[in-house]
């Protein structure tokens, strides 16, 4: 098949730090075409890819500080407008933008999907309302139900995937501490991350990205928390990443909104590391209470119930995330949805 990836060009393809969808849409991307599908990815010119990149922002909009914020949208939709003009070479376009590339694709002659990889918030709900016969994929059953399940065209509920191979897995590592990985945000809970760790009288490492609309929020309510114990450390690189996940006890995943999936749980789980979290969104469908994590209601509960980690086998967790969440099994089921969608 002839397969067109359309990215935002807010972040690389693959990211360089943080950044779930474009991770997501690098392992579709690559492995694709290793299968021998003709892939063409339209993402930030910093892109690393085997496959035919087309850009309009030369990297990252995040990363260029040439570019104010305010024009970042305007360069997705001269991205747009170069992959209207090409769409008589893809068989497929696999939108991963969201809601502004919804009026491009309903006059695109070839097969389109959509990957909704973040909730469909109230300021976009119409136009997403206003195309509600495009094919949607949710990342989540919970996504779905939360998500306007009832009004727009699902064709697939399919689960993110991991690149096992990226992830040196190594059970000798002694575990101490805990870890907070991800935006460092409200949404996130990173300052509940910290009250558990303080609870606890555990040391707490915080991994992840800062953006400019949360510094207030970091500078109010993490910085004034960091010593010794809690540390922030900034952005993290895979290799850095898979060292964290392999040295702490458990992943505070303390989240403040439905998160749609949670490619940090999986990710953890991947490592033999439990997640301890609150019951949000598709946390559920990622982490069995008791077997691979605790999932609370409340911070006390999440706090009250640490022993239980000390009880969780890493490779129950581990095997966990091979069998449901391996890039593998995403590939194939996109696979098989694209081909029912050309068909």
């Amino acid at each position: 098949m002839r397969i067109a990836q359309l990215a935002p060009q807010t972040e690389s393809v693959p990211p360089v730090g943080y950044g779930g969808t474009e991770l997501i849409v690098s392992h579709l991307t690559e492995d694709l075409a290793k299968k021998g599908h003709d892939v063409t990815l339209f993402a930030s010119g910093d892109s690393k890819t085997e496959a035919k990149l087309v850009s309009i922002a030369t990297k990252a909009l995040r990363l260029d500080d040439s570019i104010p914020l305010r024009r970042w949208q305007t360069y997705d939709l001269r991205l747009l407008l170069e992959l209207e003009a090409r769409q008589d070479e893809f068989d497929i376009v696999h939108n991963h933008m969201g809601a502004q590339a919804l009026p491009f694709l309903e006059r695109l002659r070839c097969a389109t999907v959509t990957t909704n990889h973040n909730n469909v918030k109230d300021y976009c709900a119409p136009v997403y309302l206003a195309y509600k016969n495009q094919p949607y994929v949710a990342i989540s059953n919970s996504y779905k139900s939360l998500n306007y399940s009832d009004k727009l065209n699902y064709v697939d509920t399919i689960y993110n995937g991991i690149d096992i191979d990226c992830f040196d897995y190594n059970p000798q590592i002694k575990r101490e501490g805990l870890l907070f990985i991800g935006r460092v945000c409200q949404d996130k809970g990173t300052s509940e991350a910290i009250k558990v760790a303080e609870s606890l009288k555990l040391p707490l490492t915080i991994a992840g990205k800062v953006d400019e609309a949360d510094r207030d929020y970091y500078e109010q309510q993490v910085e004034p928390h960091l010593n010794s114990d809690i540390k922030y450390i900034g952005e993290v690189g895979p290799a850095e990443k898979t060292a964290l996940y392999n040295r702490a006890r458990a992943v505070v995943y303390p989240i403040n909104f439905d998160e749609p999936f949670g490619l940090v749980m999986a990710e953890a789980l991947l490592l033999g590391t439990p997640v301890m979290a609150l019951d949000r969104g598709a946390v559920k469908e990622i982490i069995t209470d008791g077997e691979t994590g605790v999932v609370a209601k409340n911070l006390d509960e999440l706090t009250s119930r640490f022993s239980e980690i000390e009880k969780i086998s890493s490779e129950t967790c581990r095997q966990r995330a091979i069998n449901f969440f391996s890039k593998e099994k995403m590939i194939s089921n996109y696979e098989t949805l694209y081909e029912r969608l050309c068909n």
